[in-house]
């Protein structure tokens, strides 16, 4: 006989609700009591509350060992849940359509959609590059509803059937069951990540600055320096303190597999990267602290070693004044960490260090565990390193706008090169509110840029800057951070990278340093500098041909015995600053020109290289003087610093600068020019063939001789001429016999 599972009241009437029969009643206790029902419920509502704090908790470890939780737990249930919901499925598809069971379908729905998202999503951080938006979209989409359905359902369940819970011990014991195992898993879960976090060892990322941390005395009587640790740089942290090297550099961790592999091998061999390590900076710095204190190279440590600067290495205590991580100067982290800038220059930028990922910086298993960790939980990577001021040339300007301040040559402050004031002049000017800045000028190419043609600041679609030339787009790219829809002439679906390179006029110290992919960025510099550069992104406002280049202007033809009179014209067509630009002491670009006869023999020449000592020359022995006229030897760009006495500061030391001499350069579109004179030979065989050069070579063959006279030879690589334009002219040369015949005749005729 079968048992009533519903006793007779005292009344002798059954409880038994009218819409449940004995059938589903079993059926549904048996699913609360269920194992495998409590293991995947359980597991499920573990993955949305693990969801839940992935989205809306702040970064830190807790977090991380979320999202490893969240990864683990759903591989581990969807075998568990698929066997479950099978068996679920089958065992109430053939019952009364109720609202209990269209949920369930719903949920069954989101489920499978949820879990296949959370599939590829975790492909993708694993063997990818980088997750996909839409994926991403849909999973936490369907996590929501899938959350509130995992809630309503089981309620609306219970509901149906809370009469039985008080009649029926089989009932309540299984509902028992499955909250008591929701709590124990909940717990179990809960206590593991707390204590995980807790003794996870935390990477430091600020130190405090020692007690015997050493200031320049001057520090206190000047307001722009006050307080500050890092002065006389104007860079400095958020909050004041040093900060770990180790934050700041590991560079390489950012190139590994399915990462910035592209972008990290272009920065290895660039200005930025060998910014501290290169042998010139580190002379001039050796100098610098034996002159003055160690902790003045602060002030070029703001643009040239930051991390060491950060670290307090700059300081007596350290005698080789650097820290860990130097080798990679600006590094990658540097960079993206600079979340301020101001346009006084000198390095006038804040830096917020980022918060590491678990594993980040590491290799082996714990490098793949936190590249893994980033692809799959990128929030705090993007707002870490992706910022909005990267893509401005104030950003660059920082260090890129250079002065010398009266705390350091304890002179004053006394105008020296001011391209500044003279563009504010000029009809190049557009804006209503320029940086009056009276400190005398080292280098200055963010306001040489911001005064030009190439800023055009009420429309975007025809301002060129920092970027759009030394940042070219890399098409095709394989890097994660592809496409980009917040900057001009870009999109988020242009399949390019901006070249991390920085591709400008330094390709002697890559060969020097024999740095990786060395070759590749010699390459790209030699063809910069000689104007093969094709920007396809810019080329309508940009075209193709060189940055600067030289003509020569004489007569068709001249007199054997008289004087020749030539004019050489060097044009600054497509330097989006001053031509040249940077220190000035140590460029150089000069025109070199030969006249020969039709033998081939040199008549004259101008601009040659001394074939003993290298250093260019006015006329063949005779090295060039700077601050020659334009009416003798040849045109030379270049700037000579002196100091408060008025001597030449050859040595490259800035920190002596009180003014300067034979500074010329070209300021963008227009011209210098340079006269030349010559006798021709009353012999000559012509006609004359003249060939004029315009030639760049980066450091000034003196300084390397002074500061550095084994370089060249150590390392095995001279520094290079390189040819930016070249232009010639042939010219008919008459005999005296001819033009005396011509003057006869002449005078005849008139009679």
């Amino acid at each position: 006989m079968k048992m009533n599972p519903f006793p007779p009241a005292e009344n002798g009437h059954e409880l038994s609700p009218p819409q449940v029969t004995a059938r589903p009643l079993e059926l549904s206790a048996q699913g609360w009591a269920s194992p495998l029902a409590i293991f995947v419920s359980a597991s499920l509502l573990l993955e949305a509350v693990t969801g839940l704090w992935i989205y809306l908790a702040p970064f830190s470890v807790s977090s991380q060992l979320q999202v490893i939780l969240h990864t683990l737990l759903g591989l581990v249930v969807t075998i568990p849940y698929l066997v479950y919901q099978w068996r679920h499925f089958r065992i109430w598809y053939q019952q009364n359509l109720t609202a209990v069971i269209v949920l369930g379908y719903a949920l069954m729905a989101i489920l499978i959609f949820c879990i296949l998202s959370g599939l590829v999503l975790t492909w993708q951080a694993v063997f990818s590059f980088r997750t996909s938006k839409p994926w991403d979209l849909l999973h936490l989409v369907t996590g929501l509803g899938a959350l509130a359905l995992l809630v309503a359902h089981p309620v609306l369940a219970f509901a149906r059937r809370k009469a039985a819970v008080a009649h029926l011990l089989q009932y309540r014991t299984a509902l028992h069951a499955f909250v008591r195992g929701h709590v124990v898993l909940l717990s179990i879960s809960a206590i593991s990540v707390a204590g995980i976090a807790l003794a996870w060892p935390e990477q430091q990322i600020y130190l405090p600055i020692p007690k015997d941390y050493s200031l320049p005395d001057f520090t206190e009587n000047f307001d722009e320096y006050r307080g500050n640790p890092f002065a006389p740089t104007y860079a400095r942290t958020d909050n004041g303190m040093l900060v770990n090297s180790e934050v700041l550099a590991n560079s390489e961790s950012c190139g590994t597999s399915r990462c910035h592999e592209q972008i990290l091998a272009e920065w290895q061999p660039s200005a930025h990267r060998f910014s501290a390590m290169n042998p010139p900076f580190q002379a001039v710095q050796r100098a610098f602290a034996k002159d003055r204190s160690p902790a003045e190279t602060r002030y070029c440590a703001g643009c040239h070693d930051p991390i060491s600067l950060f670290a307090g290495a700059k300081d007596i205590q350290n005698m080789d004044l650097s820290a860990p991580g130097m080798q990679e100067g600006n590094s990658c982290v540097v960079c993206h960490s600079i979340s301020k800038v101001d346009q006084r220059g000198n390095a006038d930028y804040v830096l917020t260090p980022p918060e590491k990922y678990i594993g980040e910086a590491s290799d082996g298993a714990s490098k793949f565990l936190s590249d893994f960790l980033i692809r799959a939980y990128p929030r705090k990577h993007r707002q870490d390193y992706d910022r909005n001021l990267l893509r401005t040339p104030e950003f660059c300007g920082a260090c890129h706008k250079q002065f010398i301040p009266e705390a350091l040559n304890r002179f004053g402050l006394i105008s020296s090169q001011n391209q500044f004031d003279e563009w504010r002049k000029s009809h190049w000017h557009v804006e209503d509110n320029p940086d009056k800045n009276l400190l005398i000028s080292s280098q200055n190419q963010f306001d040489e840029w911001r005064k030009s043609h190439w800023h055009v600041e009420d429309n975007p679609d025809k301002n060129l800057a920092c970027r759009n030339c030394h940042m070219r787009l890399e098409r095709n790219s394989l890097d994660p951070g592809r496409g980009e829809a917040g900057d001009t002439r870009r999109n988020a679906d242009d399949e390019a990278h901006r070249n991390h390179g920085t591709i400008a006029t330094n390709l002697y110290m890559p060969a020097v340093l024999k740095l990786p992919h060395w070759e590749t960025q010699y390459k790209l510099t030699r063809e910069w500098i000689q104007g093969k550069t094709i920007i396809p992104e810019i080329q309508d406002i940009w075209p193709e041909g060189p940055v600067a280049t030289v003509s020569l202007h004489a007569p068709k033809q001249v007199e054997a015995g008289r004087e020749l009179k030539l004019m050489a014209v060097v044009e600054n067509k497509k330097v989006g600053h001053n031509f040249i630009t940077g220190p000035l002491d140590f460029m150089r670009a000069w025109v070199h020109i030969q006249i020969t006869d039709s033998q081939g023999t040199v008549l004259a020449e101008w601009g040659n290289l001394d074939p003993i000592t290298r250093e260019i020359c006015d006329v063949p022995g005779q090295v060039h003087q700077p601050g020659n006229s334009r009416n003798e030897g040849t045109l030379v760009l270049e700037g000579v610093p002196l100091d408060a006495e008025g001597n030449p500061l050859v040595r490259h030391e800035l920190w002596r600068k009180a003014g300067g001499e034979g500074q010329r350069v070209i300021f963008p579109k227009y011209s210098d020019k340079q006269t030349y004179r010559f006798k021709v030979p009353d012999n000559v065989k012509g006609p004359l063939l003249i060939k004029a050069d315009l030639n760049f070579r980066r450091y000034r063959q003196e300084f390397l001789d002074l500061v550095l006279p084994n370089l060249e030879e150590e390392s095995g690589f001279h520094q290079p001429t390189v040819t930016k334009h070249s232009a010639q002219k042939t010219i008919v040369t008459i005999s005296n016999k001819r033009a005396h015949a011509r003057v006869v005749s002449k005078a005849e005729g008139g009679h």
